[in-house]
């Protein structure tokens, strides 16, 4: 079986090496430049100290330390990384988005082509059950052509406040786009139920409401230091020091914060950093809604909407063939599959998805399977080059370009 390796040990680096660990694979090397997290990665992974790095340089100076490569940084670094590790002989597991230009996706495939070798992109909602199943169900013929499709990315007003806020996927320059950084996971889903190419795009959104000029009467510059710290929806106090007092435990956007925190910790280092700057005075530029309409070649037409405003975050579809239809969202994980004039019944998710650690309704272990599956010469449905990959990012490229022109964009 093959070894990993991880660079970036946030949230998503976390869950990948817990995941592995769980399921008895090795992971020999961990880099980070947080003490807290390299810590952590060692405790659960059991690693020495010389396989910790704090510097990438010097990481990647250490040579070729396992067959995988596990990059969960930040996007702006995805290009000098993948570069890098594919040189060096790497396999990849590569988190979304690829890359912040379809330039530098186009150069990543390049590479990988050029040496051979595989780069898996962490698209894991095509792995998690409630959209894998839903693709077996297309799959049977039974719904006819899929005329339509309508997607809705419920991002939730805590998630919105947390990532792109406050958090280091806030503004452009230091990430991508929101509909590249967030959606990306849906624009590949429709593109994988059409089966075609995408041919034109056009797109609706801006950033409207968090904004100084939205702020609450009497809004301090700081949660810790306002009146309203208690009543406001996008108290910082709410999100991080209250979350951890419910829990007894930090979550993971706690620890994205502040890794091993306390609520007084908590608390301390909201006073100071970025973290705790009312969610309405700060330098974010990313959308908070947005909508895409797309045309594909063979006349199917699909719609995606992403809103920062929901109390959840899920995802919702409705699926509409000439035959029969599919919905459902993944609060219930269940599937309403209905064939017109025929059968109809439902297909409940629960179970499996309850069965497996991670998140994204258990695609983050199934895409994990599925690697590991790939390396033991087995056929997997899901996995996908990152050729077809790249596909859900010209999507998101020319909807951006849309959005600012005002016009349809082919592709």
């Amino acid at each position: 079986m093959p070894t990993f390796s991880l660079i970036g040990y946030g949230n998503r680096g976390m869950t990948y090496a817990a995941i592995l660990t769980e399921m008895g694979e090795r992971v020999l090397a961990v880099c980070d430049e947080n003490e807290e997290k390299r810590a952590n990665a060692a405790a659960l992974c059991g690693l020495e100290a010389s396989a910790l790095y704090a510097d990438e340089d010097a990481f990647f100076a250490a040579g070729k330390l396992s067959d995988i490569l596990i990059i969960a940084t930040w996007d702006r670094f995805h290009i000098r990384q993948a570069i890098r590790a594919l040189t060096l002989g790497y396999d990849l597991i590569l988190e979304k988005p690829i890359a912040r230009s379809a330039e530098e996706c186009r150069e990543i495939e390049e590479t990988a082509e050029r040496l051979g070798r595989r780069v898996f992109v962490c698209h894991v909602l095509r792995y998690a059950p409630f959209f894998s199943v839903l693709k077996k169900e297309l799959d049977t013929g039974k719904y006819g052509r899929i005329s339509t499709i309508n997607l809705t990315e419920n991002v939730g007003y805590e998630h919105q406040a947390h990532s792109y806020v406050r958090g280091n996927t806030r503004r452009e320059d230091l990430a991508t786009p929101m509909l590249i950084s967030k959606c990306c996971h849906d624009l590949d889903l429709i593109s994988w139920f059409v089966n075609d190419k995408c041919t034109a795009v056009s797109s609706f959104g801006s950033l409207r409401y968090f904004t100084p000029e939205n702020a609450p009467e009497g809004a301090a510059e700081r949660c810790m230091f306002c009146d309203l710290q208690d009543s406001c929806a996008y108290s910082a106090k709410k999100h991080y020091v209250q979350k951890i007092i419910e829990r007894g435990k930090p979550n993971w956007a706690c620890h994205v914060v502040m890794p091993n925190a306390t609520a007084e910790t908590m608390a301390k280092e909201l006073e100071t950093s970025r973290w705790g700057i009312c969610a309405f005075k700060l330098d974010n530029d990313v959308v908070d809604h947005q909508v895409v309409n797309m045309l594909f070649a063979n006349g199917t037409t699909a719609h995606l909407t992403m809103t920062a405003f929901s109390d959840k975050c899920y995802r919702e579809i409705h699926l509409h063939g000439e035959q029969g239809e599919i919905y459902g969202n993944m609060m219930e994980n269940v599937l309403h599959c209905r064939i017109f004039g025929g059968e109809s019944y439902d297909i409940d998710l629960n179970d499996e998805i309850n069965a497996v650690s991670g998140y994204h309704g258990g695609g983050d272990y199934h895409l994990l399977r599925s690697v590991l599956e790939c390396y033991e010469g087995k056929e997997n449905p899901n996995v996908t080059t990152l050729a077809v990959s790249m596909q859900s990012h010209y999507i998101g490229f020319a909807a951006e370009r849309s959005r600012h022109t005002g016009e349809t964009v082919k592709l």
